[in-house]
């Protein structure tokens, strides 16, 4: 399983320092609070675009299932307790907002793309396509039902419609940059 975690290939580590472990969490989870503050509000929703989906799907294919749970547990963590890491403003407790349920999804994002790609799909362009496939699907099933509880509106028109484009967008650039970042890495450590 380890051999097919990008990070492992990339960071050859052979004594698994804690130290590499934390900074890789804290990169990690820095890097989702930057792509969060990618955000564009549209007035017929509370849910912005955002690019947390594009880091949260690359910390999902290239750290793994456990190291990215730990990143995404700390991003939220983070962000709960005050860091500017979400895209709307402010902290608390993820429940007590209609984005909640996205964020909560990242969850299930981490663990389906950790978990695939440590059975080898992120080496291939086409099953990379196919695991984010997956676990954009569950993120937006946690974030529409939590959305439903602060609107009245179609959930759909305000909380997946106005955003699959760009999320196929997103998926496109992981899908070419994830297997490409492993026929690199493969090429450099023959």
């Amino acid at each position: 399983m380890r051999e097919n975690i990008l990070i492992n290939k990339i960071i050859k580590e052979k004594s698994e320092s804690r130290m590499t472990e934390l900074l890789l969490i804290i990169s990690g989870a820095v890097f989702l609070g930057m792509t969060a503050r990618i955000s564009i509000m549209l007035p017929f929703t509370p849910v912005p675009i955002t690019g947390q989906t594009f880091g949260v799907l690359m910390i999902g294919l290239v750290y793994g299932r456990k190291l990215g749970l730990k990143t995404i547990g700390s991003y939220l963590a983070a962000g709960m307790a005050g860091l500017p890491f979400f895209s709307t403003a402010g902290s608390g407790v993820l429940f007590l907002k209609p984005t909640g349920g996205y964020l909560i999804g990242y969850v299930f994002m981490v663990l389906i793309c950790g978990y695939l790609t440590e059975k080898g799909w992120g080496k291939s362009y086409i099953k990379t396509f196919g695991i984010m496939l997956l676990a954009e699907t569950a993120m937006y099933l946690c974030g529409m039902i939590h959305l439903s509880f602060f609107v009245k509106a179609n959930v759909l028109e305000m909380g997946l419609y106005p955003f699959v484009i760009g999320d196929l967008i997103k998926m496109s650039l992981v899908t070419f940059s994830v297997p490409s970042i492993w026929k690199a890495v493969d090429f450099f450590k023959k």
